[in-house]
């Protein structure tokens, strides 16, 4: 008996050791893998690209806190852009990213509008309207990230020459919920992509619209040419003249005025 309670001792014994062992392994497992964190920080601090993405990479194999994840990806973001990586790379990660945080409509948010960003700027127009899309389907965003998401998949829709497409977002922009003041680019840019369209007198009754509205003086100046520009291709010259005159001092590079005003001047004394 006594025979069996020292065997039964030392197993225990053991198998307390075994599981303390075990605890200390995985607390040191956690703490290697916070390390990860606290030392790529230091990298990107110190601009060792290299480092800073084998570390966020490691830890992002084995980190589970949402949030310390977040922070990461965010980092490796930041390292792949300084590091002059191909912007395909930084594409993937967002791709990763957004099927992560797919329930989170915050940081969704945060990773359309950088995949809308990137896809403009290697003109793959398609895939950022795609983004801009899903963006705007988002809930919590602001009216300024509402409209700003409209006005982006709009153009891209113009660069992919759905004209039709295009001017149905911005229909849809202008009949939000919200102020009128709030949404009133989404007026302007109707505008200018009837002006291009050569829908003058569509163009002449927006700016008027966007006038009438008391805008900011740069619009302002902006939808005034639009105004004169499409007043003159509609025969009226007199109220083209004036329109110009109005819109001198308020647009953002007035010598382009100057010469649409003396070319008209000179045109209506003919």
């Amino acid at each position: 008996m006594k025979i069996l309670r020292r065997v039964c001792g030392k197993g225990l014994t053991l198998c307390l050791c075994l599981v303390f062992a075990g605890f200390l392994c995985a607390c040191k497992d956690q703490s290697m893998v916070g390390d990860d964190l606290s030392a790529a920080r230091t990298a990107v601090s110190l601009r060792d690209w290299s480092l800073a993405e084998r570390l966020l990479e490691r830890y992002l194999r084995e980190a589970r806190a949402a949030d310390l994840r977040w922070e990461a990806w965010q980092q490796l973001l930041v390292v792949l852009n300084a590091a002059g990586q191909e912007p395909r790379a930084t594409l993937e990660c967002l791709e990763t990213m957004l099927a992560e945080f797919a329930d989170n409509d915050a940081r969704s948010a945060v990773i359309l509008r950088r995949m809308g960003e990137v896809n403009e700027g290697l003109r793959r127009y398609g895939r950022a309207a795609d983004a801009w899309n899903a963006y705007i389907g988002l809930a919590g965003l602001s009216a300024e990230q509402t409209v700003d998401g409209y006005r982006r998949l709009a153009a891209m829709q113009f660069n992919l020459r759905r004209f039709d497409a295009g001017e149905d977002t911005l229909q849809q922009c202008l009949a939000l919920p919200m102020a009128d003041h709030d949404k009133i680019m989404c007026m302007y840019d109707l505008a200018d992509q009837n002006m291009a369209r050569e829908r003058w007198q569509d163009v002449a009754d927006l700016c008027q619209q966007i006038l009438d509205s008391d805008p900011d003086k740069i619009l302002r100046g902006l939808a005034g040419y639009l105004l004169a520009d499409a007043l003159e291709q509609l025969g009226k010259g007199k109220e083209a003249l004036k329109n110009f005159e109005l819109a001198r001092d308020d647009y953002p590079n007035p010598s382009v005025i100057d010469n649409r005003i003396a070319h008209l001047r000179k045109k209506l004394k003919k």
